[in-house]
């Protein structure tokens, strides 16, 4: 049976500003918001999670998540973002491959890429 990718975790250091960000500023499908996780249908599930001690002592929050979120309109979406404050580690860039690629940072200071095939 092949293997796939069934989700993918981010520790963040706070829930209600992480909530905002995936939930209303990417506007992600939520699939359970609790109170230490959220859960979001991101293709695999995206699992975004408080960090607790642990994840903190091992510098699991505010690093390069190496996720890359699809999206076809990544102007748009960098426009809204950044009108929202988030900050924008790099613009909107055509790749080589012919895509568009973008990273911003979620409030915990995770990177996160999106991409735009053209």
């Amino acid at each position: 049976m092949p293997m796939k990718i069934a989700a993918v975790r981010l520790f963040v250091e706070e829930m209600a500003a992480a909530r905002v960000f995936y939930a209303e500023q990417l506007g992600l499908k939520s699939v359970s918001l609790d109170e230490t996780v959220l859960v979001f249908d991101a293709g695999p599930l995206l699992i975004v999670e408080l960090a607790d001690d642990e994840a903190q002592s091992e510098g699991l929050v505010g690093r390069f998540a190496g996720v890359s979120l699809g999206t076809s309109d990544i102007e748009a979406l960098h426009d809204r973002l950044k009108a929202s404050g988030s900050t924008i580690v790099g613009g909107p860039e055509r790749q080589a491959w012919g895509g568009m690629l973008m990273h911003v940072k979620d409030p915990s200071g995770n990177v996160l890429s999106f991409v735009q095939q053209s």
